[in-house]
Parts: C-alpha cells; sequence; structure tokens
C-alpha cells in the first residue's frame, strides 16, 4: 500500500511541510521542489520495503537519505526545518497505515504490529538524517571557509574573482567590482582561551554590519576581516551597531580593538581600505574599542598618521606644555580645544566649558606665556592642536 501510494502521499507530506516551515515555503525552484518530492517518495518506498522484507533481520536502505540532506544543506534549509519535514513524513504514512488496517480485516492487529515496525524504522531514519545534515553542514563550513578566505586574498591582491564558488560568493555579498565599499578589521587586545571565540566573534561583527548578503566576513589567522558592500552613505548608525555588538563581545569577555575604513567607490581598493582599517587601530587604547576613520576630521587623520619627523617640528616648549597639563588634568588644553571648536570665541568657549568669561581669558593667557603662541593667529593655533593631538592624553576630534 504505501510503496502503491508512494506519489499522492509523498505530494500530501510536501504539502504539509511547505504549510508549516518557512525554509520550505520560500522555495520556488521547480528543481528543487522536485528534489523534496522525490526524498518523500523514496522515503515511503523505503518503509514499504522495510515492512515487507521480515524484520528485524533486514536492514532499511537509506542510502537517499544522505543525498537528500547535503541538498538541503546547500540550500540552507535549517536543521529544525528539516527534521520537521521528516516528522511530517512519518505523520503521513502512519496516518496512512491506520486509515488502511480500518477497512482490513483484522486491520486493529495489524495496525498493532505495524506501529513497532514504524516507530523502529522513523527512529533510525531520523537518526541517520540528523547525522547526514550535520555531516553535510561541517563539510560546507570547511568550503565555504576555504572560498570566502581565498576570496578575500584575491581582493587584497587587486584581482577579480575566477568564475566559480569565488565570484559567486562575491556576487552573493554584492561586491562586485563597481560596487563601493568598506573594510573592518578586528583583532582581540587579550588571547582568546576558547577555540571558537575569534570564528563566534566574526558572525556576530558580520551580522553588526550587514549579514553574510552584504558582507564577506573571514577569520584571518589572528584577526577578523569584514569587507562590506556598501549602498549608502556610511553614519552614526553604522559604527552604532558595531560598537553596540562590540560591547555585547566585551561583556562575554572577548575584547577586540576593531577599525574601520573610509567607503572605497570600489572593491578594487580593498587592499587600500585594509590598510586604513588597520591605521584606525593605532588610535584605540589597550584595553580596545572602535575607531573609524570616515568619522575623523582631517587634522586628527594626517597627526595619526605624521612621522617622528613631524613630531620633532613641535617646539620643545610646546610640547612640555601639553605633556605637563595632560598629566595634571588637561584643563588647560581642554580650554584650548573649547576655544577652537568655538571658532575663536572665549564667551562660546567659557559657556560650554561651564566657566565664567574672565576664567577662560585667564586660562588662554596662561597657555600664550607658556607655549610663546598667538592664540588668534590660526598658524599658531593650528601648531598647538597638533601637538595637542600627539601628545594629549584625549584625541578630542574638533
Amino acid at each position: 500500500m504505501l510503496v502503491a501510494r508512494r506519489h499522492p502521499l509523498a505530494e500530501a507530506a510536501v504539502r504539509e511541510t511547505r504549510a508549516d516551515a518557512a525554509a520550505y515555503a520560500t522555495i520556488e525552484d521547480s528543481a528543487v521542489l522536485a528534489d523534496v518530492l522525490d526524498n518523500a517518495r523514496e522515503g515511503f518506498v523505503a518503509l514499504g520495503t522495510y515492512l515487507a522484507s521480515g524484520p528485524p533481520h533486514a536492514e532499511p536502505d537509506m542510502g537517499f537519505v544522505r543525498r537528500h540532506a547535503a541538498k538541503r544543506v546547500q540550500r540552507r534549509v535549517p536543521l529544525a526545518s528539516f527534521m520537521h519535514g521528516i516528522r511530517i513524513g512519518h505523520r503521513t504514512a502512519w496516518n496512512a497505515v491506520l486509515e488502511w488496517t480500518a477497512d482490513q480485516a483484522g486491520g486493529r492487529e495489524v495496525a498493532l504490529l505495524a506501529s513497532g515496525l514504524l516507530i523502529d524504522f522513523f527512529n533510525q531514519f531520523s537518526t541517520i538524517a540528523a547525522h547526514a545534515y550535520l555531516d553535510a553542514e561541517q563539510l560546507l563550513a570547511v568550503e565555504d571557509d576555504r572560498v570566502r578566505r581565498d576570496l578575500l586574498e584575491d581582493l587584497l591582491g587587486g584581482r577579480d574573482p575566477a568564475p566559480g564558488p569565488r565570484l559567486m560568493r562575491a556576487r552573493e555579498a554584492g561586491l562586485t567590482r563597481e560596487a563601493s565599499c568598506v573594510v573592518l578589521v578586528a583583532v582581540p587586545v587579550k588571547p582568546i582561551s576558547d577555540d571558537y571565540g575569534l570564528r563566534s566573534a566574526a558572525a556576530s561583527l558580520g551580522g553588526a554590519v550587514g549579514g553574510a548578503a552584504r558582507s564577506l566576513t573571514v577569520v584571518r589567522q589572528d584577526e577578523i576581516v569584514v569587507v562590506r558592500s556598501v549602498r549608502e552613505e556610511l553614519g552614526e548608525q553604522f559604527t552604532r551597531r558595531v560598537r553596540s555588538e562590540w560591547r555585547a563581545l566585551a561583556d562575554k569577555g572577548t575584547r577586540l580593538a576593531v577599525g574601520i575604513s573610509t567607503c572605497h567607490k570600489t572593491v578594487a581598493t580593498v587592499a587600500d581600505a585594509y590598510h586604513e582599517a588597520l591605521t584606525a587601530l593605532d588610535v584605540l587604547p589597550d584595553e580596545g574599542g572602535v575607531a573609524a576613520l570616515f568619522e575623523m576630521k582631517v587634522i586628527d587623520y594626517l597627526t595619526l598618521r605624521a612621522n617622528e619627523t613631524a613630531r620633532r617640528l613641535i617646539p620643545s616648549a610646546v610640547r612640555d606644555f601639553v605633556v605637563s597639563d595632560s598629566r595634571s588634568g588637561g584643563v588647560l588644553t581642554e580650554t584650548v580645544l573649547s576655544y577652537a571648536r568655538a571658532n575663536l570665541n572665549v564667551k562660546a568657549a567659557a559657556q560650554a566649558l561651564g566657566v565664567h568669561i574672565n576664567t577662560a581669558h585667564h586660562r588662554l593667557t596662561r597657555v600664550e606665556r607658556r607655549t610663546g603662541y598667538d592664540l588668534r593667529r590660526l598658524p599658531d593655533l593650528q601648531e598647538l592642536l597638533i601637538a595637542i593631538t600627539f601628545y594629549g592624553d584625549a584625541r578630542s576630534a574638533l
């Protein structure tokens, strides 16, 4: 009966599965649906053959299960949905047996005898299916890791992905040659004892910036690299998501330093974006954090990239003033920064600092005496701001 009715039973099981499991309901590819239907038919044939072959000596033929499990993994059908579909097939088979035996002489005894065999078959089938799914998922993950790493090396090397898995993965992430992109680099600030800690952090950060559909996330030796396609201007919302995920990871004991590049108009310059993200890491303290170059002022970036020659051009008196003031609380340097942010308006600077205007004037006069600079002259003020960026404790953007 089960073998003879395999076609309508399979169609009924697949209809119910698509109604109950969202992962199956969204499948529109006729070839994939045909394969799901074929899997159900093969299941009913395997059950019917098992019942007719005289257990307990017979072993059910379930080789087809592994093949179909691998296809569901490739189609990204979750394990829970895959197993739910199997349970629906089993329920459909049991209901068919009950319906058929109800019209047979001695049907009650037949149903009772069949129930034990059906349960045994269902248990074996479910166990084999789950193991086959997990094996296929692990194999796919290893293969996908290799493809993503190779794709990242292609992008960093300025090479177009070769036709095949790498090109497909690039297209899935929206990383076509003409696409804009941003690169995020994260490194642990202290050793991660859990072997899967960095991989888990990579998944979290990749999800925070858009998930697999809009990014390429790779664990590359001891760093995480995320290349994310960009369709809009980068802004506060982007870094807010990254910082939120950074805090969540830190609360779990995974503390990272995260650098984010500027937006690049083409993936051909991913290597430049990668080095920008590494540069952003230099502004972070020892405990880590998130630094985004696209949020920096030009003066902050230029001083960040300056070499020792630029530092030696700062007069020693100015350097000594900034270092000394920073060590004693930074009151005078903060007044200078407020003065600059207020467009050289002492009254506005005093209001921002919450002090009397005479206090602000007195502080600025002290700065001029100690540095030899006239803070009403733009060149003098610029050099002092650069010195504060070089040697001050806080890197305050203007």
